[in-house]
């Protein structure tokens, strides 16, 4: 089996060039990849995607298997060599493809060279190290800076399929409902905060995509919360969907979050925002590589679930 290694958040056109070197090379092929994301095990960063989420994106782009290994203390701690030797024990690897800048094992000391070394002297039948790409313009961090800044447009062009977030409708105050934009609260916790703001997004529920009317914030026209929550209007729909999982695509900016008079005021800005979501919706939900992953996603959903299993290395 030919194996690509990295972090992998999310995988965005920055991969491209590995997953194609290991479609050209093998039809038995994979990615090693790590959980929780080592930067966030270490403090550094906030995810772009849970490991549901990355196990949906797989199954979009094709990737055959995906090998998720549990990142702690220990496997931190491992030499280069260490966790290379441990690695083969654990998988039938007979290549590996990496890019020119791929650095592992205790405090990064092991480089695609050494690896190289490694595995030759193990008798791999092929390793590759893929060209260096450009991460000023293609990298998760590059990504996650848009996110944060509010660029979903941006993100998605980068990732090369909306930026999106899989999560369960959970209770919230119920106070858009009163004013006849009822809404869907979800738990957008353990990633990356979006700026916030209003958006134009899609929401998958029950087998069909649905505009939606996103705002990510802490409610300043009532009672301003410290932490920011995320509720979703999907003007027309009127299922209780409560408890259940949704999928949803963030797509476009629409405006800030800003402290209205009242209720009044802010139900015709809601109404003003929901059909400029309704504009943008039409418009990226059209675009090749958007309509692409919203007809592989539907039809997963439709065939299977998803919950990717965790490898202890050490």
């Amino acid at each position: 089996m030919l194996i690509t290694i990295g972090a992998f958040d999310g995988f965005h056109r920055g991969h491209a060039g590995l997953l194609r070197l290991c479609r050209q090379y093998s039809d038995d092929w994979g990615v090693v990849t790590f959980q929780p994301h080592p930067g966030e095990f270490m403090g550094r960063l906030h995810p772009l995607f849970t490991l549901k989420e990355r196990e949906l994106v797989r199954k979009v782009l094709g990737i055959p298997k995906m090998f998720v290994l549990r990142f702690d203390d220990s496997l931190m701690r491992l030499s280069p060599a260490d966790f290379w030797h441990l690695l083969r024990e654990r998988l039938d690897v007979d290549g590996v493809v990496i890019g020119s800048d791929f650095r592992f094992g205790y405090g990064r000391e092991g480089s695609a060279q050494s690896l190289r070394d490694m595995a030759t002297a193990d008798g791999l039948k092929r390793v590759i190290i893929a060209p260096l790409i450009d991460k000023a313009e293609y990298s998760s961090t590059v990504i996650r800076r848009h996110i944060m800044a509010g660029n979903a447009d941006m993100a998605g062009k980068l990732l090369g399929y909306p930026y999106f977030v899989i999560s369960r409708v959970i209770h919230g105050e119920g106070r858009g409902r009163t004013m006849n934009f009822p809404t869907a609260n979800l738990d957008i916790s353990g990633r990356v905060i979006p700026a916030w703001g209003v958006y134009s997004s899609a929401v998958l529920v029950n087998g069909s995509w649905h505009c939606g009317a996103l705002s990510i914030g802490n409610n300043p026209t009532f009672t301003p919360g410290q932490s920011a929550s995320a509720e979703v209007h999907v003007p027309g729909f009127d299922g209780d969907i409560y408890g259940h999982e949704v999928i949803m695509l963030m797509l476009g900016r629409v405006r800030n979050i800003r402290k209205f008079p009242g209720a009044q005021a802010l139900s015709l800005q809601i109404a003003s925002d929901t059909q400029t979501c309704r504009d943008i919706y039409r418009e990226v939900m059209c675009r090749d590589y958007v309509r692409s992953f919203t007809e592989k996603t539907r039809a997963i959903c439709e065939q299977e679930s998803f919950s990717p299993q965790i490898i202890n290395l050490t």
